[in-house]
This record gives structure tokens, C-alpha cells and sequence, in this order.
């Protein structure tokens, strides 16, 4: 029993590791995953290391080429909208539930951080998508923690991991700044949340949505993916 749980922590901090490195394109779209390389830089068997990238394959991120390998999957203009289409049917109806659930203090401190994110002129200036990731993981985060649906949530934050794969590689190609507009979408949803508007949290979810999968689009079209 005791090195059966020890394979599963170390298989599990393999597929952290290398899930990390293609969120992140240390291991770029195309890429082959050298698997005896990773073993000998983690210093592991190959077998946990199998096991995790075919959990990785599982969600999306990998592929399998008979005879020659695993390899980080490409990414498209299609996949990008699949994307957002999903989440655009699933968090509005988790902002909904989340509504009514979110407790008085938490909506009182997202209210401070999102102004902090705001007010700071470092963050702002030097790293915009650090910015925006801190917006979503405390909007789209508390909401998701909050929307009683643990199938859900689940769901919805491999979604949001499948963006930020997306707005990382932008980030790397382009210079672009949607720092204000995010903020103040994610404004408008936490005003909802706050006057406990169950249907008026779900629409400035979709509002947000539907303009960032825009955005999105068209950042994305323009590094020629």
C-alpha cells in the first residue's frame, strides 16, 4: 500500500510539471515529450511518468503518434473558440448558483482585492497577464468554489486552464493591453454578485465571456495561429 501511494504522489507532481510546461510553452506546441529525458531529470522510472502524460492526453494537451511518440498538441483558431463556447454555457449557470451561496465577507474581500489589482501601478505596468490571472482566479475562482456543483466546477476549471494556454501564448507574441476592460467586466459581475442578482450575475457572465472570447479571437488570429 505504502508504494502504491508513494507512485501516485510522484505521478501526480510529474503531471504538474509537465501540464505547467505546456500551459506556460516551456514544451511549445508540436513538441515531442522525450520521455526518457524527463526520467532522467526528475529522476524517476519511466512508468509514473507514462502515467501522467497519458492523464495529460486525456485532457486535451497531448497526443500519441504510433512509432514515434507523445507530443504537445497543436493549437487552432477552432479549438480556441470550442473553448469559449463551452464556458459561455457553463458560467453564466454557475454565477447564478453562486449568487445566492457566496457568503457576505468573501463578496467584501473580492471587493478589495479587485481594487488592489487595480490600484497597482507595478502589476499594471510590468506584467498584464499576471494581472488578469489574478482577476480570474478571485472572480471566476470564487464563483466556481461557491456554485455547490463540484462536477462542475471541475469542468469549468479545465476550461480556464485551456485559456490560459491561449492568453500565455498571445502574451509571449503580442503586445497587447486588455488589462482595463477585463477589470471592468470583472466589476460588473462582482456588482451582481454583490446585490445577490442571481440573473444579473449570469448576464454580466456572459457579457464577459462573449467579449473576451472576442478579444480573444482576434488577438490570437493576429500572431498568425
Amino acid at each position: 500500500m505504502g508504494s502504491r501511494i508513494s507512485r501516485m504522489n510522484v505521478t501526480e507532481e510529474i503531471y504538474r510539471i509537465v501540464k505547467e510546461d505546456i500551459l506556460t510553452h516551456k514544451l511549445p506546441a508540436g513538441e515531442k515529450v522525450n520521455i526518457d529525458q524527463l526520467a532522467r531529470t526528475l529522476e524517476v522510472s519511466n512508468i509514473p511518468i507514462r502515467e501522467a502524460l497519458s492523464r495529460l492526453q486525456s485532457e486535451g494537451y497531448l497526443h500519441m503518434v504510433p512509432f514515434k511518440g507523445m507530443f504537445v498538441n497543436l493549437m487552432s483558431l477552432q479549438q480556441l473558440d470550442e473553448i469559449f463556447e463551452i464556458r459561455l454555457q457553463l458560467e453564466p449557470f454557475a454565477a447564478g448558483k453562486a449568487a445566492l451561496i457566496i457568503p457576505d465577507g468573501k463578496l467584501a474581500q473580492l471587493s478589495s482585492a479587485l481594487d488592489s489589482i487595480r490600484a497597482n501601478e507595478t502589476a499594471r505596468t510590468n506584467d498584464g497577464l499576471q494581472m488578469i490571472t489574478e482577476m480570474n482566479d478571485s472572480i471566476h475562482g470564487t464563483i466556481l468554489k461557491y456554485c455547490d456543483n463540484h462536477s462542475l466546477r471541475t469542468l469549468v476549471n479545465g476550461y480556464l486552464e485551456q485559456t490560459q494556454r491561449y492568453l500565455t501564448f498571445i502574451e509571449l507574441t503580442l503586445d497587447v493591453d486588455d488589462r482595463e476592460v477585463e477589470w471592468a467586466e470583472h466589476h460588473a459581475i462582482l456588482q451582481q454578485l454583490i446585490q445577490r442578482n442571481v440573473n444579473g450575475a449570469s448576464a454580466a457572465m456572459f457579457d464577459h465571456i462573449s467579449k473576451a472570447r472576442r478579444r480573444a479571437n482576434v488577438h490570437f488570429r493576429n500572431t498568425g495561429g
